[in-house]
């Protein structure tokens, strides 16, 4: 057989690597990790927050995935604090068959409506925000949250009023959020239980409700105003209360654990109570090396929220690799691998290759977190956020 030039046996050489080469590039998948959260809006500050923190998850293993085939992404979501835009993103999100997991929501009214529109196609969801009750109760397997929910926050809080603050009547408030409405009823239970007087309820949201609420505090004459809510409403209740002249200990949810809380509130902030499911960021093991990062990446601080959000989507994508394994998982093997997937506490001396700042993760067959904490934090006269109490919540004991 007559033999080929040798410059025509190269061609075909170079030809042959370069379409192998094309074709292992054209086969690599695209998986894309989701975030559904506020990023407009009055929670736009919170929910950036949650945005960052899961950026900063997928860079970090963009490369990891890369050796294993796939094209990781990140995608993001406004919800803007509404039900009705997150079931709309909700159907969206679901139409993507290359969305195989999502963190979100920061809302508990907006995680209920996206919760339910995943859960048909099992499409693994960690909320590293949402505390309503409720969300662990519809056997939705494919829905997990890394903070405690609202009983375990009311439960700490009502004790602190209880035991600190040996408070005889409270005032409640809700924002007329889901959030909450469920963190009020669960506290009014609590107080009641502890034999500690209802003053009043009131739902306020916006300017007209809240002066509203206020007169009826004052008549009152209650030593403790309790509110259920977020950053947005908090800061306007808190300096009507101040510029009428009510003095009583305001104590709120985690919902006030923010910056903008802060900034909001200003001088009227000082003596603030509030239970929190993040706390401080100095508090966690794995903090110093992680704000060095973040500070790197966004010139700013992050807050405990960031960190429960990083912490989500590295669990989302640990089970994301785990499923890996036997080829590109569906939504439904994720979600499993999800329930079923542990990660460690970071220590002093695993702090640089952990993957986890807010402790070790696993969760109960209802998609609540086996252990978390609940921290009550006490704004001083600096606005600094000191640490009052922390209680350590197992799931088992939710139920």
């Amino acid at each position: 057989m007559k033999m080929k030039p040798f410059h025509t046996t190269r061609r075909l050489i170079c030809f042959t690597l370069t379409a192998g080469l094309l074709l292992g590039s054209a086969s690599a998948a695209t998986i894309k990790i989701a975030v559904v959260t506020p990023l407009t809006g009055g929670l736009g500050p919170f929910g950036l927050e949650v945005k960052r923190g899961v950026e900063l998850a997928v860079q970090q293993q963009v490369a990891a995935f890369k050796a294993l085939g796939q094209d990781l992404q990140v995608v993001s979501f406004d919800d803007q604090s509404s039900p009705a835009i997150g079931t709309k993103l909700a159907k969206s999100i679901v139409a993507d068959p290359t969305i195989l997991g999502v963190v979100g929501a920061v809302n508990s009214s907006v995680s209920n409506v996206v919760a339910q529109e995943f859960a048909t196609s099992k499409l693994a969801m960690i909320t590293p925000a949402s505390t309503n009750d409720l969300l662990t109760s519809h056997q939705w397997v494919n829905f997990n949250r890394l903070v405690a929910p609202d009983q375990a926050q009311a439960v700490a809080a009502a004790q602190y009023i209880h035991d600190e603050l040996h408070a005889k009547s409270v005032y409640v408030v809700s924002d007329n959020t889901a959030y909450g409405n469920g963190l009020t009823r669960v506290m009014m239970n609590n107080l009641k239980t502890l034999h500690i007087n209802v003053a009043g309820y009131a739902g306020a949201s916006g300017a007209v409700q809240i002066a509203d609420t206020v007169k009826r505090i004052k008549t009152s004459a209650a030593p403790v105003v309790y509110f259920g809510g977020s950053d947005d409403n908090g800061p306007l209740l808190v300096k009507a209360l101040r510029a009428a002249g009510v003095t009583s200990t305001f104590v709120g949810s985690d919902g006030l654990d923010s910056p903008s809380f802060v900034k909001r509130t200003g001088i009227d902030a000082v003596g603030v109570v509030y239970s929190t499911v993040y706390g401080p960021v100095s508090s966690f093991s794995n903090a110093p090396s992680f704000t060095a990062t973040y500070q790197a990446a966004y010139q700013t601080s992050p807050s405990g929220v960031t960190l429960y959000a990083y912490d989500a989507a590295n669990m989302l994508l640990t089970a994301l690799k785990t499923s890996l394994v036997k080829g590109m998982p569906n939504r439904a093997q994720v979600s499993a691998a999800v329930r079923t997937s542990t990660l460690p506490a970071c220590s002093a001396m695993t702090a640089a290759d952990c993957k986890t700042i807010t402790g070790a993760i696993a969760f109960s067959n209802t998609g609540e977190r086996d252990r978390s904490r609940v921290l009550i934090m006490k704004l001083d006269d600096l606005l600094q956020p000191q640490v009052a109490k922390i209680q350590i919540v197992s799931a088992d004991k939710l139920k």
